[in-house]
């Protein structure tokens, strides 16, 4: 997705097999903080940010309220605003993000309210279903997966190369709604690997995304992000 619009909350905004998460089985113990480690920091907004331990946001209040969502930041990432993400310095579309996702665009380029498909009833397997079948996109057959415990689909999605976005309702090849925005991807051929999780009944997208020629040391980087997460109720 195009992370670049990530910056500006009012605007939209933007992931390959290296970053799958290995398989675990969703009842085992998530793992609690090593003794003497120091507390996760809120995400900072336009600064390279401190190796560390971070929270990241859905932006959706109800979740955020329940649940605390953690990874673990390596030396070279930002920030954006309100916390919902982590960008990879100089790489705008690169980066790693949370999302409570309320409807999905049937057609990427068609972005008419009519055509989005809503979530009645928040399943996770519902969104899993449609994220694999939007119309524009090329995509892997899902697989399971969990992370942190919690059991979900994992899938790579890409734009083919040749697609010409300025074609598309407002310039934009939109994925999905979250608290009433859209989310789209701006540039052809960039690849996004997306975890649908079920968190308590709730499906949580988790969202790698790689622009056009990010480098092998640069997915590795995302993958470790993504292996890092920590997904607790807040007490």
């Amino acid at each position: 997705m195009a992370l670049l619009g990530l910056a500006v909350l009012a605007g939209t905004i933007s992931g390959v097999a290296a970053l799958r998460a290995a398989p675990t089985p969703a009842d085992l113990p998530r793992p609690s903080p090593t003794v003497g480690e120091e507390p996760a920091k809120p995400l900072s907004f336009g600064r390279t940010l401190e190796p560390g331990r971070y929270v990241i946001s859905t932006l959706a209040p109800n979740f955020d309220d329940a649940h605390r969502i953690t990874l673990e930041v390596p030396e070279g990432y930002a920030g954006v605003s309100a916390g919902f993400a982590v960008l990879k310095d100089a790489l705008d579309e690169t980066g790693v993000s949370v999302w409570i996702v309320d409807g999905v665009y049937r057609d990427g380029c068609d972005g008419a309210l009519s055509r989005i498909d809503r979530l009645a009833g928040r399943s996770t397997d519902r969104l899993a279903d449609l994220l694999a079948n939007q119309q524009g996109f090329r995509v892997s057959t899902p697989t399971d997966v969990a992370i942190d415990g919690f059991a979900g689909t994992y899938m790579e999605r890409r734009v083919p190369a040749g697609t010409d976005i300025s074609d598309c309702d407002a310039g934009e090849f939109r994925v999905y709604q979250y608290t009433d925005e859209g989310w789209a991807v701006l540039t052809p051929g960039q690849l996004t690997l997306v975890w649908v999780l079920d968190i308590d009944g709730v499906p949580l997208v988790i969202d790698a995304s790689l622009e056009v020629g990010a480098s092998a040391q640069v997915r590795a980087e995302l993958q470790q992000i993504v292996e890092s997460i920590r997904i607790d109720p807040v007490e």
